[in-house]
């Protein structure tokens, strides 16, 4: 008798309706339970999503693969390339860092909870499924983690564009749809749960899916300063490049901090013309891969040339 294998969406901290979701599920010792990443970020409860899990392996056999979001945390953590610490923060970070804060304001990882996320891999094959967060930019039997490792976390899977014809079905997350996507050779089970819709899991042999609406109203979650109670989110420190695009010229600045909310950064080849308070700016932070678009206002201009930037959430669905 084949056993039952379900592959579970995007969770993205949203812990409670994690829970929901696995109370639905009629799991058994041997059924597997296939996790696609992206645990962590923008969601209420980060760690409840990571201690939820660890519990469920207590039960039936799970499997849990890296995403994009876990990805970005190692990097954070490892705190090697200021460039990709700012990327985890500017995308979410925060709500992971604040479901671990302690009464001090300080996040505190717990050791098995760093076990986890470092040994999360890249996919899982079971059967006639390959399991992955993102996708396979080439075929199975092709795949070379050294060389595909990022885009198999990292790519985004576009509507009515005809990938490689897979020798096993693609089950993936990662790109947020409405509804799950059921095409020849590919599935995508991501329904943007965190952004208000719903979390959902699939038996993969029979398609048979369940679903938990999202139960609150999404909203930004931070890593509080307490050391200054002004400010609503923790500023670190780094100094990252900014790319500021203005009236068809891309001037450069770098940070000398930044939140989830804003930035205060300095202009890197003087201070430029048509830039005050109130003006209106897009670009980029970072740069190369670990660049990260964003919109924002100029709040303030301290000392002549210290840029005080309030991000504004873009309705586009961040990576």
């Amino acid at each position: 008798m084949q056993r039952a294998v379900f592959a579970v969406g995007d969770v993205h901290g949203c812990a409670e309706e994690l829970r929901a979701l696995l109370q639905k599920l009629p799991l058994t010792r041997d059924s597997l339970i296939v996790f696609l990443g992206d645990y962590i970020d923008r969601g209420p409860s980060s760690r409840g999503v990571i201690e939820t899990i660890l519990d469920l392996q207590d039960y039936c056999e799970v499997k849990c693969l890296l995403g994009n979001h876990e990805l970005m945390l190692r990097e954070f953590l490892d705190g090697s390339d200021p460039r990709r610490s700012a990327r985890f923060v500017l995308n979410g970070g925060g709500a992971t860092l604040a479901s671990y804060a302690n009464d001090d304001g300080l996040f505190v990882i717990p050791p098995e909870h760093l076990a986890f996320y470092e040994g999360l891999p890249h996919h899982h094959v079971e059967g006639d499924f390959c399991f992955v967060h993102a996708g396979l930019p080439v075929d199975l039997p092709e795949i070379d983690v050294a060389i595909h490792g990022e885009e198999m976390v990292w790519m985004r899977q576009r509507r009515g564009f005809q990938g490689p014809k897979y020798s096993k079905t693609v089950v993936h997350g990662h790109t947020p749809v409405s509804e799950v996507e059921i095409t020849d050779g590919r599935i995508n089970i991501d329904t943007s749960c965190v952004y208000g819709i719903r979390l959902t899991a699939m038996e993969v042999h029979t398609q048979e899916l369940w679903t938990v609406e999202r139960s609150t109203a999404p909203k930004p979650i931070y890593l509080h300063d307490s050391r200054d109670s002004r400010r609503r989110a923790f500023r670190f420190t780094g100094k990252v490049p900014v790319a500021v695009r203005h009236e068809g010229k891309t001037l450069a600045f770098e940070t000398l901090n930044y939140s989830e909310i804003g930035l205060l950064m300095v202009p890197a080849d003087g201070r430029p013309d048509g830039i005050g308070v109130g003006t209106a700016i897009t670009g980029v932070i970072g740069s190369g891969e670990a660049a990260t678009p964003f919109r924002g206002v100029v709040l303030r201009i301290d000392d002549g040339d210290r840029y005080a930037v309030k991000l504004i959430a873009d309705p586009v669905t961040p990576p």
